[in-house]
């Protein structure tokens, strides 16, 4: 799994996930069956962040029983069922934020935050609805294991001094992402995404800057994508570029922080590329998080030229095979 290891906890949480599943006489593993395991468990780092988060385990589970439908009652499931593909995308997002802590392991606070980040299955919509964020989940999981403060400075990778004025390192999810973690090309266009932002005297490094940086670059697997899912990454550009304040004589000197829609564009590039089981983030996961996380205007504006977020993970997946 990616160098990783499941704790004996995670392995018996998943065991009482397909027992929930076969319960239910369903012939999957679902994320809701998942987060039934975890809470059925009912110890570890993940029920204590629910629990102090005053997300209450008799109320996770009766929304769930409320929600899902169980199969008919003469269906004889089990043991050996498959997981759903969100089921999958939980464990995988689940080793990516076991990667950005450092850890070696994958725990129950690991699925936990794998549950959420998933976002769209029923497991996350039960735990939203119980009053639990990502982002809290994930404060509390660093309070619980001793690690709220950000790693030392010297024990990360500096930013090149080639960088745009004003340049910073991305701050992710738990503190620091470390500039290691994405590949040359990667942090080339994020270097490109602040020198856009300052020389059009932006308040922040905008998801426009971003794509612009990345629709203007000649290399790396985002030029390859944007050329084929909009037929030319120039359109994407030109198109980008009128949206765009112009570009003023002399760049803002000022430090530019990331707008809080691309720092979670930056996190989440990370976690795509933890699931291609990459070590480094590269320009295609950047691509694929960015277009991910478009505001509804600036996806439309994208949508004419053809490029949306499904076409580009289309074309990529098909890459991939």
């Amino acid at each position: 799994m990616n160098g990783y290891n499941f704790t004996e906890r995670v392995r018996h949480v998943l065991a009482l996930a397909r027992e929930e599943a076969v319960r239910l006489h369903h012939e999957y593993v679902g994320t809701e069956h998942i987060l039934l395991g975890l809470v059925r468990e009912g110890e570890g780092v993940a029920n204590a962040v629910l629990a102090n988060l005053s997300a209450d385990h008799e109320t996770i589970i009766r929304r769930i029983d409320e929600t899902v439908k169980p199969g008919p009652e003469y269906r004889k499931t089990g043991p050996d069922l498959p997981y759903t593909s969100r089921a999958k995308k939980v464990l995988e997002l689940a080793m990516g934020e076991a990667r950005m802590l450092h850890h070696s392991y994958v725990g129950t606070e690991h699925l936990l935050l794998g549950i959420l980040a998933e976002q769209k299955g029923i497991g996350a919509q039960v735990v939203n609805e119980a009053g639990v964020t990502l982002d809290e989940a994930r404060a509390e999981t660093l309070r619980l294991l001793g690690s709220e403060r950000l790693p030392p400075l010297d024990s990360v990778t500096s930013v090149p001094h080639a960088a745009a004025p004003g340049y910073a390192r991305s701050r992710g999810p738990y503190g620091i992402a470390l500039v290691e973690d994405f590949t040359g090309r990667a942090r080339d266009a994020l270097r490109g995404a602040y020198g856009e932002a300052s020389s059009r005297d932006a308040e922040a490094v905008e998801l426009s800057h971003v794509l612009l940086a990345l629709a203007v670059r000649e290399d790396g697997m985002a030029a390859v994508l944007l050329d084929q899912v909009a037929g030319s990454r120039s359109r994407v550009a030109a198109a980008l570029i009128e949206r765009l304040p112009e570009q003023v004589n002399s760049p803002t000197n000022r430090s530019l922080q990331l707008a809080q829609d691309t720092q979670h564009a930056v996190d989440q590039a990370l976690l795509e590329a933890s699931k291609d089981g990459h070590r480094r983030a590269g320009t295609q996961h950047l691509l694929l998080a960015v277009l991910d996380s478009l505001p509804l205007a600036l996806a439309a504006a994208c949508a004419q030229l053809g490029l949306t977020a499904k076409g580009a993970r289309t074309v990529y997946e098909r890459m991939r095979e």
